[in-house]
């Protein structure tokens, strides 16, 4: 009889346990839920059945089975037969990764092996393999003769493997459903040796708790990330395991945002486990907070009131390259600046942190998309110098253009809602393909699994998912987010079915994203713009200093020159903002004598913009990250509370270093009236794009 590896492994566990276990304790075994456990228990009792035993069911017994001890030493051997038949030799290599991965001792090959069901050569060559699997992640596989099998290496590193082994396969729709235990089989997930199932269910009820604290919504890929390593985390520290982190590191990370959070969230876990948590672990789930997609929403503009001045420029400069290459407009689509703005920024902080993202989208994007592929890579490479861009964040940032490109093909007559749980970059896609194939669709609703649960179908006129949902079948359409002929196909009989059954509903639920319309916020964007350039070029200076060639004398020179003309509160705070900035990353301009010194800071009275000349060089990191010697600086402030117009206006500056030479010239040895005339040129062409 045909039965799933999940069911094999409940009646190898009924069978391990003639006493008999409850539901519960079965779940908790399993890594599923109660209610799945009483679903496998009728295909198991067939299999038992079938071998002359009886599966029996007491209350305050619990489950048990009941037969002859020859029957069920049959049962078992027949149920490991089928179990090691049933795995594809990827399942298998899978398995064994999961088995090292979850031991801090060796494990004898011939273990191994009868542990996988394979031949002692089968698995020989699987080590090979999984060596180099392995090797990827930092780690090594000590093999010797009389000792065994182990995997070597950092905490750290370590539990990034097991994060990816489990991540690689996981089922995120099952995951997030009600059955939230049933994440996918342990064993093509990667999960066996590495988890326990009770301990993973606790660990994502935690999760979801310190989610919710977040001042902005995350993908529900990233909430299914984040509470794997939480549950890492709690069974690595159960054995002793304990990430060790660099002070610096430390210093940095408690100075964020999220690491408040992190703290929350770390005693929770202290609490529930009875573990001491130590504040490396609190770095180490900060550093897991400040890496997780965010996901498109109307909270997302609030969320750039922190954003880097830098990378924001950068986005507006990546933009440019693509509208330059392709010939297409893109620089007033706030919706893809937004949207770039919200990834790069946390895809800055994953490379900073030596952190991997999965991009299950990958293949396909590169299949479908060469083109659009290579330009965005060849951008990246361009505007972010030293960094080692992998593809899996190209192919998100893709995706994002890709959208972008599509847009704007069609009209927008009724109210449709999009299930994405992948995030921003492939829930915009998908809604931007929607928009060219049906000019129907007037508003566009983007939601989570999460969101679902508080939301009414029969409130829109369209629900289209990438994952099925717990609702009726003829409630929704599901789809693919690269949107195929076939399934628009399927989307235009549902909607035509809608509209000749159905009169227009009560649209109860707020739009979360809006693609065209809005002409007075448009005013009032422009207006808030065309004030604060206004500002910015009335308190254009360039200023001589005899600084001796100190950079914290530079710059407390510079932040008292702000302090005299009013535009800060506190020079010694914007100093040490200025100063904690270059420590992230050089400054300095490859290819000229200048570098950009920008921070924000709630002393900071309005954004402003000053050169500073210097008559002994300052030596600096460069943005390449080579040493350099600067003799005119730039120097760039707003105050932390900037709106996102006013962000991406003040970042226009730092574009034109990038994007235009000549400008670039003016910035570095022009006079104050040649600066101002660049200025007024690079903010026309600003607002030329915005109005266009």
């Amino acid at each position: 009889m045909g039965l799933t590896i999940r069911e094999i492994r409940l009646i190898e566990v009924l069978l391990r346990h003639p006493e008999g276990l409850t539901a519960d304790d079965l779940a908790d075994r399993l890594g599923v839920s109660a209610r799945t456990v009483h679903r496998d228990l009728q295909p198991a009792g067939e299999f038992l059945a079938s071998h002359d035993l009886t599966l029996v069911r007491q209350a305050g017994r619990g489950i048990n089975v009941e037969g002859p001890d020859s029957a069920r030493t049959g049962a078992l051997e027949a149920a490991e037969k089928m179990r090691s038949e049933a795995l594809t030799p990827e399942e298998r290599r899978v398995s064994l990764l999961g088995m090292l991965l979850g031991s801090d001792e060796p494990i004898k090959l011939r273990a191994l092996a009868s542990r996988s069901k394979a031949s002692i050569g089968t698995v020989g060559r699987d080590l090979d393999e999984a060596e180099e699997w392995l090797a990827a992640y930092g780690l090594s596989l000590v093999r010797k003769r009389g000792y065994g099998v182990q995997v070597t290496g950092a905490e750290d590193d370590r539990r990034q493997a097991m994060s990816g082994l489990i991540l690689q396969d996981l089922d995120e729709a099952v995951f997030l459903s009600g059955d939230s235990a049933e994440t996918a089989d342990p064993v093509s997930a990667g999960l066996m040796g590495m988890i326990d199932g009770g301990r993973l269910r606790k660990a994502k009820a935690l999760t979801r708790e310190a989610v919710g604290r977040l001042p902005y919504a995350i993908a529900d890929e990233a909430f299914v990330s984040l509470s794997v390593h939480v549950a890492l985390m709690i069974e690595r520290l159960l054995r002793g395991g304990e990430i060790g982190m660099d002070g610096e590191v430390l210093r940095r990370l408690r100075e964020t945002p999220e690491y408040a959070n992190a703290g929350e969230l770390a005693g929770a876990i202290g609490e529930a486990f009875k573990l001491e948590v130590p504040e490396e672990e609190v770095a180490y789930l900060t550093r897991h907070l400040r890496g997780t997609k965010l996901r498109q929403d109307e909270e997302l503009d609030r969320y750039f009131e922190g954003s880097d001045l830098e990378i924001a420029s950068r986005v507006k400069a990546l933009i440019h390259h693509v509208s330059e290459q392709t010939g297409v407009a893109l620089a007033g689509d706030s919706s893809l600046y937004t949207g770039l703005l919200a990834h790069i920024e946390r895809a800055i902080h994953r490379l900073r942190e030596n952190m991997r993202i999965s991009n299950p989208l990958l293949s396909e994007i590169k299949e479908d998309y060469p083109a659009l592929f290579d330009l965005v890579d060849r951008g990246m490479e361009k505007i972010f110098v030293g960094d080692e861009i992998p593809e899996e964040e190209t192919a998100f940032v893709a995706m994002h253009f890709g959208a972008a490109l599509d847009r704007g093909q069609g009209n927008f007559p009724n109210s449709v809602l999009v299930i994405c749980p992948s995030g921003i970059g492939s829930s915009k896609i998908l809604a931007s393909r929607l928009e060219r194939s049906f000019p129907q669709i007037r508003r566009l609703n983007h939601a989570s699994l999460f969101d679902l649960e508080r939301l009414d179908a029969k409130d829109f006129d369209l629900v289209v998912s990438t994952v099925p949902l717990q609702i009726p079948n003829d409630s929704y359409v599901q789809v693919k987010p690269l949107l195929s002929e076939e399934e628009v196909g399927r989307i235009r009989d549902h909607l035509r079915g809608k509209l000749l059954g159905e009169r227009p509903v009560n649209r109860a639920v707020s739009e979360s994203l809006e693609v065209f319309g809005g002409g007075q916020e448009k005013l009032r964007q422009m207006a808030e713009a065309t004030q604060l350039i206004a500002e910015l070029v009335d308190d254009v200076t360039v200023e001589r200093h005899e600084a001796r060639g100190s950079i914290p004398e530079a710059v407390r020179l510079m932040c008292a020159s702000l302090a005299e003309r009013g535009l800060v509160s506190d020079p010694k705070s914007l100093e040490n903002s200025l100063l904690a900035r270059m420590e992230l990353g050089g400054i300095g301009i490859p290819e000229t004598t200048l570098a950009l010194f920008h921070a924000r800071d709630d002393t900071v009275t309005r954004p402003a913009f000053s050169l500073h000349d210097f008559d002994v060089p300052l030596e600096l990191e460069g943005m390449d990250g080579a040493p350099m010697r600067v003799r005119r600086t730039l120097l760039m402030v707003a105050p932390l509370d900037i709106s996102t117009v006013a962000l991406e206006a003040i970042s226009e500056i730092s574009v034109a270093m990038v994007e235009q030479p000549s400008e670039r010239e003016t910035f570095e040895n022009g006079s104050e009236a040649q600066v101002v005339a660049v200025l007024q040129n690079i903010f026309a062409r600003y607002l030329r794009d915005k109005l266009l």
